[in-house]
């Protein structure tokens, strides 16, 4: 039987029965066998000596080898894998090895099969042909799913800014509310502490969130890459064992998972919480605060602007690193609050070159704009129409008729009307800012009182 074996098999090979170990035990003199083998042998020749070297053996019972077993369990496995490999190999019916392919019935068949009445009329091809136009098809999957795995990177690295942008955001807007409450004093304490808390507990709830989105992404990720990596593994395999197990294979190469999106509403609401802060507090402090009627909303604000602590002030300076929210814009930046009806106003002070106005959607925007530092024309927003006036405003009153669809536009410093603009609104629409403005505060008593 050993004359049979290849020289590894040989290594775990018992001297007495000359098969693979089974329960090997070692004697004192290093050689091995298996448990029955040597109990036997003892039996019959009423020595305890090794069968090998002829050793005596002094102790009752011999040691049981456990390393040899485990591998001797393996080679013993191995064995009977590639027994039934051979097998597999072979037509179930014929009884011949397997040289062809039915591409009607997608199955291994041999040449005898090929000529009976099943596949007769079959188109049939050699399983290297057939190999090869399957791990086409493969490879087409698999550059989607290296696509796919990018996309996700790519969201990844995202989620990954945005995380440390939500911590910047819930230090900064911290740090704004304790400097807001110091104007008020110890008696609003109170006041302080509750806001403070309340953007600690959605920083924590959002970076919590934002932490759960990019294990998930790092576990897609992982899936993905894993099932990159077999598909490999399988395209590399010999075309029989790929044939075999090319439907199995294909349906791997499958995936379901929908594009990563980065998600809404991520970020920090720091318009809610620095926003009108000073103004909820009106009825003890009334003498000291300042109400803007719109707050700008700094999650929506291109990276080339820089906005005032308090959220009412714009000016453009140096492209700044920031997360790629859906929100963010690529030129301006929208107010927090949106409307959907009725009349809104605001009085914003300009300077330099400019825009004012609102919009609906990314590439529509109503308003005005000086594009220009010098005394160049006023345009409009959309359409670029030139208005002409003698004198560029500096401070500009905006109204907004929301259901008659007009955008007017005055001159505060000479009470005289500039422009307007008529359009029929049908979404609701946000406050728009470019470049160096800054958002006049109301008149507060009692009660606000709108611009007229």
């Amino acid at each position: 039987m050993a004359t049979n074996m290849s020289q590894s098999e040989m290594d775990y090979t018992c001297p007495v029965c000359c098969d693979i170990f089974t329960d090997p035990i070692v004697l004192l003199c290093g050689h091995s066998f298996c448990k029955s083998c040597i109990q036997e042998w003892w039996r019959q020749s009423t020595i305890q000596k090794c069968p090998v070297c002829k050793e005596i053996f002094p102790m009752s019972q011999p040691p049981p080898n456990l390393a040899l077993r485990n591998l001797s369990d393996n080679k013993r496995q191995e064995r009977s894998d590639r027994a039934m490999a051979a097998l597999d190999d072979l037509c179930s019916v014929h009884g011949e090895k397997f040289k062809l392919f039915c591409q009607d019935d997608e199955q291994l068949i041999c040449v005898i099969c090929r000529d009976a009445q099943q596949h007769k009329k079959h188109n049939c091809i050699p399983i290297n042909e057939a190999a090869e136009s399957q791990k086409t098809k493969l490879k087409v999957e698999l550059m989607h799913l290296k696509s796919k795995l990018g996309s996700f990177e790519m969201n990844k690295l995202k989620c990954d800014k945005m995380a440390g942008h939500i911590k910047f955001q819930a230090q900064q807007t911290e740090k704004t509310i304790k400097e807001e409450f110091q104007k008020l004093h110890k008696f609003l304490k109170a006041e302080e502490t509750a806001r403070i808390n309340a953007v600690r507990d959605e920083g924590k709830l959002k970076s919590d969130a934002m932490s759960i989105r990019i294990v998930n992404l790092s576990s897609e990720i992982s899936s993905l890459r894993a099932k990159i990596q077999t598909i490999e593994r399988e395209i590399k395999a010999e075309d029989f064992s790929f044939m075999r197990d090319v439907k199995s294979i294909l349906k791997q190469g499958r995936c379901n998972l929908p594009g990563p999106e980065t998600p809404s509403g991520a970020l920090i609401d720091e318009a809610k919480h620095v926003g009108n802060l000073l103004f909820t507090v009106l009825k003890k402090m009334t003498s000291i605060i300042q109400y803007s009627p719109v707050i700008l909303n700094p999650n929506t604000g291109c990276s080339s602007l820089t906005l005032s602590q308090n959220l009412t002030c714009s000016e453009s300076d140096k492209a700044k690193q920031l997360p790629e929210n859906p929100e963010r814009r690529y030129s301006g930046v929208l107010g927090y609050e949106g409307f959907s009806s009725g009349k809104h106003s605001w009085d914003v002070e300009v300077d330099g070159w400019w825009g004012l106005g609102v919009t609906d959607t990314p590439s529509v925007i109503c308003g005005i704009a000086m594009h220009t530092e010098t005394l160049g024309p006023l345009c409009e927003l959309h359409g670029s129409q030139e208005i002409i006036r003698a004198v560029i405003p500096k401070k500009v009153r905006v109204l907004l008729d929301y259901n008659r669809g007009l955008l007017t536009f005055f001159d505060l410093d000479r009470k005289t009307h500039v422009h307007t603009i008529k359009y029929r609104f049908t979404q609701t629409v946000f406050p728009y800012f470019n470049s160096t403005v800054k958002i006049l505060p109301a008149e507060l008593a009692v009660r606000i009182k709108q611009p007229r």
